[in-house]
């Protein structure tokens, strides 16, 4: 379960709000803060978490928040309103258009760019966020000294952004790519990717002051596998229980030592994970968790109710009713918490998870049916109507409807990429030929760099087999690139 993937939009957003800027020029960031903190910058920051708990932590530092998300922009700003916070400013827009003009060069302290989206597809690689270009900027406007911050659940992206920050010779990797960050909050959208298991690649790098040169990182010599296994293990889950920093830490930690055997001493942690708790998801894992290692079903039945009290949108209590029916086998109550969920989706994603929820777990074909409905009523950008029809016709196998919303999504179709992702649908889906024509034809029109043309020949080789248009297409490619 995630979150619908985004695009920067050119429409306007205007809000009537003091802490929302709207500006083609460097504000006084003085003047708007009252007060010569540090400033500081998240790219962005989805639903603000990250950024309200680091304006929280800090309260003597100053934080600018840009995203394109309309949602995620009002959603901070009643955030930042009921948390009384008045060291953050949002703005709206595209990071890479914006940050040339929002500020002076040296005048950030930390930036961070948390988890965006890595568009893993070659046709998509114009959408991804971190390109040189911007790298270049971010270098321009950081401070001597001053830090970046970057996460993402993509080994590929990891690597790829590796490349091009060390390719900067002003900016200095501090410790190549890890994998805990324990010293910076972590938001909701983070711990679940924790929480489900996944890795994500941390980088951190700082700006060089004057001549100070760049410096190789040190390989350092592997650890030697102590004689004493069991005093080690224990010093380790000494050492990561003292370091741990939030429920998501602790949570892990616990569960570490129920499965070395050590019930009480995990128990233990778990309470201290419970007195920690920051949302719906943290509570949520927490009870999984005490169900499943220590088969303690009344307090994991506690913790579930409190959760069920905390959950804020459709996804939580999606979420919650999954894990109640895993770790409880409560059917009657996940039908109770899906019923919850239903009536307050915030994107299509949630209701396609949804959907497939209620038929996974309740076998509800019919209730399956009516969400895939709903979602179609909301559906109003290509992403979303792409994504519907993808559900409906993998989960109900239903191609005829399937085929009416990827027309849907192709009135709606912004540019080429788009428009070659459903040609391949029309023929590895449903098989046809002539629809996925008429898609790269208009692909073609919309074609605008060697990027699109190549990748548009590509796709016609492979789907189509057309190799004469390929090869025109791929000859336009090396046009432009020359």
């Amino acid at each position: 379960m995630g979150l619908l993937t985004a695009r920067p939009s050119s429409t306007s957003f205007v809000v009537e709000d003091p802490y929302f800027l709207d500006t083609r020029e460097a504000p006084d960031w003085q003047r708007q803060f009252g007060s010569n903190h540090p400033l500081n910058l998240e790219i962005g920051f989805g639903m603000g978490d990250f950024l309200i708990a680091m304006a929280k932590r800090e309260p003597n530092s100053n934080f600018v928040g840009i995203d394109f998300s309309q949602d995620g922009i009002q959603k901070l700003l009643a955030r930042i309103h009921f948390s009384q916070l008045k060291n953050i400013r949002v703005v709206f827009g595209d990071a890479r258009e914006k940050l040339s003009y929002l500020f002076h060069a040296e005048e950030l302290n930390s930036i961070y760019i948390n988890l965006p989206d890595p568009w893993p597809k070659k046709r998509h690689i114009k959408r991804r966020l971190i390109q040189p270009e911007l790298v270049k900027q971010i270098t321009q406007k950081l401070a001597p000294q001053g830090k970046v911050y970057l996460a993402t659940d993509s080994q590929t992206y990891a690597n790829e952004i590796l490349e091009y920050f060390n390719a900067e010779s002003l900016l200095q990797n501090i410790n190549g790519i890890f994998y805990e960050r324990r010293h910076l909050p972590k938001s909701k959208y983070e711990k679940s990717f924790i929480y489900a298991g996944e890795k994500i690649n941390y980088l951190e790098y700082y700006k060089l002051v004057g001549n100070e040169e760049k410096s190789k990182k040190e390989e350092t010599s592997p650890v030697k596998d102590p004689t004493n296994r069991d005093e080690y293990l224990t010093q380790k889950f000494k050492t990561s229980e003292a370091n741990a920093k939030d429920a998501c830490d602790l949570k892990q930690v616990a569960d570490q030592l129920a499965e070395a055997g050590e019930a009480e001493w995990a128990r233990n942690v778990y309470k201290k994970a419970e007195e920690n708790v920051e949302d719906c998801l943290d509570l949520n894992w927490l009870a999984y968790s005490i169900a499943f290692t220590l088969n303690d079903k009344n307090w994991a039945i506690k913790i579930y109710e409190e959760a069920e009290d905390r959950a804020e949108n459709s996804l939580d209590l999606n979420w919650l009713a999954y894990s109640v029916f895993e770790s409880l086998g409560d059917k009657e109550w996940a039908k109770k918490l899906f019923q919850k969920a239903e009536t307050q989706p915030e994107n299509i994603r949630e209701l396609c998870d949804l959907a497939e929820s209620v038929s996974e777990i309740l076998e509800d074909k019919e209730w399956q049916f009516k969400v895939y409905k709903k979602a179609e009523e909301k559906a109003k950008e290509f992403s979303e109507y792409y994504e519907l029809a993808d559900n409906v016709f993998a989960k109900l196998g239903n191609e005829e409807w399937a085929s009416e919303l990827y027309h849907k999504a192709e009135g709606e179709a912004e540019d080429c990429c788009d428009l070659i992702t459903l040609a391949e649908c029309f023929i590895e889906k449903l098989g046809d030929g002539e629809r996925a024509d008429r898609a790269y034809k208009k692909a073609e029109t919309k074609a605008e760099d060697s990027i699109d043309f190549s990748c548009l020949g590509e796709s016609l080789c492979e789907t189509l087999g057309d190799n004469e248009w390929a090869q025109r297409l791929l000859k336009k490619a090396k046009e432009y690139k020359n």
